[in-house]
């Protein structure tokens, strides 16, 4: 006879749906693959970053076949400090009352759903409240580690002992590549008994084979161009600047190239000053945010996805990189950085090509090399599918919660 219980997983983080980023579709997908009644989510109202609401996280919430709990947020907003006796001052006024609310939240929404799995998504912010998960209810913790969050330096300066801490304190943890798992070992000293290597997945039923989608070409006015797409975060290591540099010389091979590149972040006010610099407004457009449900359109209508991403020199970097899944998934060949974890999501020369991320010129190549080379960029594109293909969130769901039963 089984006495283990049936897991009944709870998944803390800030950052999902409808807010961007890898690591939301990561928990989105193993949640919706789950069997019925074992994944729960609890994530906030407002956006950390920005400290604004969320919008649509209602509409966005109902659609999904499992429950997810809102609080305004799960962490407290870091205010800027004028003093040493400021900082106790908010400390005391702020943030500790804002951590008592939210364990009692997170408390309640534990017993009502006798949960005993929780998967923290944010190594720093989110840790203290699996631990207390642990020692007021008998949860497992799980830390979901995707490998900026081990490898980056600066940013987690001062919290890097907390960071040891917290994994040597987890019940288990899932690195999504061999590269974070090794980066676990090598900077943060953790078991390797307690590391399980779940890679990224692609929703094979969201993202798939198709032609090019006239809404978007006539939206942007790109009709009968060769378009190169980018999607992701805008930050400094999706290596977009150098892609910006690499045009010139793409332009002249490829003269009507159009270069697509979606999202938000902090870094756009940078790419548009390189597209100011280098005369590229005929050939660059910023999408902005793109609707979900548009996403796999975007894939559809390119000739080719790039994001040459590199390592920057705090050791930030992709821990993965699941946008190459997604557009190979679409059958499209990929051009990735040779950095982080993104040389296990592109196979070099069967799925896509690697190159130097700060190097605009092997950028350059790249680009050329596959949009001038039908046969292999359509050879590129018959193994990149397969290789999608057989990489089903199903598969990846049910190694998650196959950990959290041998857990319990």
């Amino acid at each position: 006879m089984n006495d283990t219980p049936a897991v009944r997983c709870l998944f803390i983080t800030s950052i999902f749906p409808p807010i961007n980023g890898g690591s939301a579709v990561v928990y989105e997908n193993l949640c919706r693959y789950a069997t019925q009644g074992s994944a729960f989510v609890l994530t906030s109202k407002r956006d950390y970053a920005s400290g604004k609401k969320i919008e649509n996280w209602q509409e966005v919430d109902e659609k999904f076949p499992f429950p997810v709990f809102r609080i305004d947020l799960l962490r407290p907003l870091v205010l800027q400090s004028q003093s040493r006796l400021h900082s106790l001052w908010m400390l005391i006024a702020n943030d500790i009352p804002q951590k008592i609310k939210i364990l009692y939240q997170t408390a309640q929404i534990i017993r009502t759903n006798n949960v005993n799995v929780v998967c923290i998504g944010e190594l720093i912010s989110g840790s203290w409240l699996g631990l207390m998960s642990r020692l007021f209810f008998g949860c497992k913790v799980i830390n979901y580690i995707h490998g900026e969050e081990v490898t980056t330096t600066t940013t987690y300066l001062l919290y890097g002992k907390n960071r040891k801490f917290y994994l040597n304190q987890a019940d288990a943890i899932v690195s999504v590549s061999q590269f974070t798992r090794q980066a676990l070992i090598d900077i943060m000293n953790t078991d390797p008994n307690k590391i399980h290597i779940i890679e990224n997945g692609v929703d094979i039923h969201k993202f798939f084979p198709g032609n090019k989608d006239n809404d978007i070409l006539q939206k942007h006015k790109i009709s009968n161009k060769k378009i190169i797409f980018t999607v992701g975060r805008l930050v400094q290591r999706k290596g977009i600047d150098k892609t910006l540099y690499a045009l010139p010389e793409i332009i002249k091979s490829i003269p009507n190239i159009h270069y697509l590149i979606g999202g938000t972040g902090e870094f756009r006010s940078q790419l548009d000053a390189i597209v100011e610099e280098l005369g590229l407004h005929d050939y660059v457009t910023f999408t902005g945010r793109i609707a979900d449900e548009d996403l796999v359109k975007y894939y559809q209508s390119c000739d080719l996805f790039l994001m040459p991403n590199r390592e920057l020199a705090d050791h930030d970097t992709e821990g993965f990189g699941l946008v190459f899944l997604e557009a190979n998934a679409c059958e499209k060949a990929v051009i990735g950085g040779r950095a982080g974890g993104a040389v296990e999501a592109v196979k070099d020369n069967e799925t896509g090509i690697l190159v130097d991320g700060y190097q605009k010129e092997e950028i350059a190549n790249a680009v050329i090399e596959l949009l001038n080379n039908d046969k292999q960029r359509l050879a590129m594109q018959q193994e990149g599918l397969k290789t999608a293909q057989a990489a089903s969130w199903e598969s990846k769901s049910s190694r998650f919660f196959g950990l959290c039963k041998n857990l319990l």
